[in-house]
């Protein structure tokens, strides 16, 4: 997977930046796509001296923003639906269920979209649930810039780190992901764990 990627962005030359936005913003609107992948890639090149690093940061970023955007959209837009026709349920969300998003998004948003780049499987859902709780869309996308950054600087600096040997990086990306993955089950464990919790605790007397 890892070599057809290299030899795709490779065989484009300067329309692989293009590539590098592209995965970005779809790994947003189709979780399982492999972006981080393609953005070590992106590192792997700057080093190589075939992309200029600050370039590749700058793509990688907007693409992630304009990935952002998008599932923003798709949750206002379905926030609108359901103001238009309270009753229905779309995508088998009902109307109660987008009620306790919102509800928590108004709580934990702002935390959420500053780690939202770091989450994969679900970055793109908590973009959705941010329009359908119809946050200010430049907070909402702002705050998903700033996570953009740190993250794509953060895999930038991997893909750096491993030179142009794409046996190394392909080991490197198995553990960063198993990682990130372990880190994401724990904290859906603890969510878990929290809400049994408090439905197992006794209600307050009269």
């Amino acid at each position: 997977m890892v070599e057809y990627i290299d030899q795709l962005i490779g065989a484009l030359g300067p329309l692989g930046l293009l590539v590098l936005g592209v995965a970005a913003a779809l790994e947003y609107v189709v979780p399982p796509f492999p972006g981080d992948t393609v953005t070590l890639l992106g590192g792997v090149y700057a080093v190589r001296g075939e992309q200029s690093m600050v370039l590749v940061f700058l793509v990688v970023t907007v693409g992630s923003v304009v990935g952002a955007a998008i599932n923003y959209a798709v949750g206002h837009w379905l926030a609108g639906r359901f103001d238009a026709n309270p009753g229905r349920s779309y995508f088998g969300i009902s109307h109660a269920r987008l009620s306790e998003v919102q509800s928590r998004m108004r709580r934990n948003g702002p935390w959420l979209l500053l780690a939202n780049r770091f989450l994969p499987g679900i970055r793109g859902l908590i973009f959705v649930a941010a329009g359908a709780s119809r946050m200010p869309r430049i907070n909402a996308l702002g705050l998903g810039a700033l996570s953009a950054m740190a993250h794509t600087g953060l895999v930038l600096a991997l893909g750096a780190a491993v030179g142009g040997n794409l046996e190394r990086l392909s080991a490197l990306m198995s553990r960063y992901q198993y990682a990130v993955v372990g880190l994401v089950a724990v904290g859906a464990v603890a969510v878990l764990v929290r809400m049994f919790a408090r439905r197992r605790a006794p209600a307050p007397g009269p």
